[in-house]
């Protein structure tokens, strides 16, 4: 199908553009966060505040950018311009109103938090807010527009100039301009790495924000009060759907701050060891958004022609089938990764399987989801998002009490295991797609046996590590060979996929 071959090309190249600044965050930032911040509290803070970000700026963007998409897809260059001017001003008007709030009540916001000494946290991530708000919508112009080296670009950018940013504050100027370095820790009032780590951000934010002027600039801006209705009435369901699902997939490092048991200090060490462990998962977290990043326009621009919805179900399966792959080579191979995290942090490997399995659940609930946008449904969407966030808090605070924090884990595969289900029931109601049940289960079900053989032989077979080595390199090709013939070859074409790939790159 041809639909679907465009779909595997732009996952891949979208998935680059999103994957690849990630990656290099993940093989250099975060080895060199988990080595440098001896306390694992101090990356329990690092991974809170993240947190908060990922729900503020789901509130301040408004979720303009799949508005823009829904309403400037099938518009001309001169149309969507003008989409895009009536999707920017309230989402500025908005931003400029969180950072002013944050600016302004940031000692009474770092007192709540229990950080009354560190007020300028919160004041350098008002900052961050702001610039990435007024990038976002630039980001997904490239997206509709299938630019997707522009977009990344400025996100390889971004991660870069915060590396460097980093180097800067906390070795070069230490190291060779220590004058200079003491000048700056009495100017930020700066107390420890800590706070470099955020104000590197800043930096890059700021610069990407400059960088991205011209790209402003090329658009008509042109705004259309009659549109502005219509878009805010799609877009508002959306903005509570992106707080939940950020409450889902980033929020738990507050809820293990408030649920677990302990002294502050020896919270936010359990934080940072969750969070840091949490990391290992990222290769199939980025894959995941990847397949979201290149499947929601992909889908709004290809709905009309699918008529029969057949592209949804492989599309799905597709997902399963890879996915799947490297959740069986993340975790068969786990204490390779684990170099790349402090010593200190990795007594938290345990909760990586669950979190791998949540997010093959998140990844078809993507898929399957999609149905509600397509059919203006995103009220539904509003209450499927809703009922994750109810099962994220019940099973958080049942759990993380007694359990620590595992039970972050199980709660994030009890959430998108949950939505998925219920989304596939709605969905099946309301805009049917057939989907291939039978095989996705079948997928699944294989992923969780090999799990939970892996974790059996490590756990209680005392092997050597070269003996180890060469069970798992014989499991998971035997794995690979199986999904080959069993569900690659029948139903997946590699050739057609890797051709509308390079017809992409040739485009571009």
């Amino acid at each position: 199908m041809p639909t679907l071959k465009k779909l595997a090309g732009e996952t891949v190249i979208y998935g680059m553009s999103h994957i690849l600044p990630r990656i290099l965050y993940f093989i250099v930032l975060t080895p060199y966060l988990t080595y440098r911040l001896k306390d694992t509290g101090d990356y329990g803070i690092f991974s809170e505040f993240y947190a908060y970000t990922a729900l503020i700026l789901s509130f301040m963007t408004f979720r303009m950018d799949t508005a823009y998409f829904r309403y400037a897809n099938t518009k001309t260059t001169e149309e969507r311009d003008k989409v895009y001017s009536t999707t920017f001003v309230p989402m500025m008007v908005i931003s400029l109103l969180v950072f002013a709030g944050l600016m302004i009540f940031a000692p009474q916001v770092a007192a709540y938090l229990k950080y009354p000494n560190d007020i300028h946290f919160v004041q350098y991530f008002a900052w961050i807010l702001l610039f990435d708000a007024a990038t976002t919508l630039v980001y997904s112009k490239f997206r509709l527009d299938g630019k997707p080296f522009r977009f990344l670009f400025y996100r390889v950018a971004n991660v870069l100039a915060s590396v460097v940013a980093l180097m800067l504050f906390l070795e070069i100027l230490p190291r060779f301009f220590p004058d200079l370095k003491t000048s700056l820790d009495q100017l930020l009032g700066v107390r420890k790495d800590l706070d470099y780590t955020f104000f590197a951000n800043v930096v890059a934010s700021a610069l990407v924000f400059l960088l991205m002027i011209p790209e402003l600039w090329r658009v008509k801006f042109s705004f259309d009060k009659k549109l502005l209705k219509p878009i805010l009435k799609y877009a508002w369901p959306l903005v509570v759907v992106a707080l939940a699902g950020n409450i889902n997939q980033a929020f738990a490092a507050p809820l293990q701050k408030w649920l677990l048991s302990g002294t502050l200090t020896e919270r936010m060490s359990q934080v940072g060891i969750f969070s840091a462990a949490a990391k290992l998962a990222i290769l199939l977290n980025l894959f995941t958004t990847a397949y979201n990043y290149a499947a929601e326009p992909f889908f709004f621009n290809n709905a009309a022609q699918d008529t029969e919805r057949k592209m949804y179900g492989k599309a799905a399966l597709s997902f399963a089938v890879f996915s799947s792959l490297v959740v069986v080579g993340i975790y068969l191979f786990i204490y390779i990764l684990l170099i790349l995290i402090g010593t200190n942090y990795r007594s938290g490997v345990f909760v990586v399987p669950f979190l791998l399995v949540s997010y093959i659940f998140l990844g078809l609930y993507y898929s399957v989801s999609i149905w509600y946008k397509l059919s203006d449904n995103t009220q539904i969407g509003l209450w499927i998002s809703i009922f994750g966030v109810f099962l994220t808090l019940l099973v958080s605070w049942i759990t993380i009490p007694i359990f620590g924090i595992i039970g972050s884990a199980w709660a994030s595969v009890a959430c998108y295991g949950g939505m998925l289900g219920l989304s596939y029931y709605l969905g099946q109601k309301y805009y049917p797609i057939k989907y291939p049940i039978k095989e996705i289960m079948m997928v699944i079900g294989i992923t969780l046996l090999i799990l939970l053989a892996a974790w059996f032989m490590r756990e209680f077979l005392a092997l050597s590590l070269g003996l180890r080595l060469t069970f798992n390199i014989l499991i998971f090709g035997i794995y690979c060979v199986f999904v080959w013939q069993r569900f690659i070859a029948k139903y997946i074409d590699l050739a057609k996929i890797r051709s509308a790939i390079f017809g992409i790159l040739r485009k571009k």
